[in-house]
C-alpha cells in the first residue's frame, strides 16, 4: 500500500504534458530527487518505534530515545541540503528546458516561495529540535514529517503545476 508520502511526492512530479520538454536526463534527475526527499522522510518515520502513536517516547528506553535524537539532528542538516539542492535543480531546468527567464512573473513567484519554504521548513526544525531536547523526539519527528508532508504538497499544487501550466501556454 503506497505511502501518504508517495501519494503526496506524486503531486510534486512534473505533469505529463511537459515531460516531453524536459530531456531524460533531466526527468531522470526530478525523479531521483523526489525519491531521495521520500527515502529520507521514510528513514526518519522507522526510526522512532512509536511513530504510528502519534510521538510519545514514554515507553522507550533511553538508548532508543537517545537514537532518535541523534537522527533528528541529522536529518536536519542532510534533509535541508537535499531541499536546496532540490530547488536549484527545479529552477535551472525552469530557467532551461522550459524556456523561463528570471524576469518571468511566474518563476519569480516560485523562486520566492523556494526561498519562503526553506525558512519554514528551517523554523520546523527549530520547533522539532526544542521538542527533542525536552526528551520526547518521537513528538518531533511525527509534527515534523507530517508538516514536511504538507508543505511540499502545497507547494507543488500551489506553485509547481501552475508554473508548468503556464509555460506550456507560451
Amino acid at each position: 500500500m503506497p505511502s501518504i508520502l508517495k501519494e503526496r511526492i506524486k503531486a510534486m512530479l512534473l505533469p505529463g504534458q511537459i515531460a516531453g520538454e524536459l530531456s531524460p536526463s533531466e526527468r531522470h534527475l526530478i525523479d531521483e530527487e523526489h525519491a531521495r526527499l521520500e527515502q529520507f522522510l521514510e528513514d526518519l518515520r522507522d526510526t522512532c518505534e512509536n511513530f504510528g502513536k502519534q510521538g510519545n517516547c514514554f515507553g522507550c528506553n533511553r538508548t532508543q530515545v537517545a537514537t532518535c535524537q541523534g537522527r533528528l539532528n541529522s536529518f536536519f542538516y542532510d534533509f535541508l541540503d537535499l531541499v536546496d539542492a532540490h530547488f536549484e535543480t527545479e529552477e535551472k531546468i525552469m530557467l532551461g528546458s522550459l524556456k523561463a527567464s528570471n524576469e518571468d512573473d511566474f518563476f519569480k513567484k516560485h523562486q520566492a516561495e523556494h526561498a519562503r519554504l526553506m525558512a519554514e521548513v528551517k523554523d520546523l526544525m527549530r520547533e522539532s529540535s526544542i521538542f527533542s531536547q525536552q526528551g520526547n523526539p518521537s513528538e518531533a519527528i511525527y509534527r515534523l514529517e507530517n508538516k514536511l508532508v504538507e508543505l511540499f504538497g502545497e507547494h507543488a499544487n500551489a506553485f509547481d503545476t501552475p508554473f508548468l501550466r503556464a509555460t506550456l501556454r507560451r
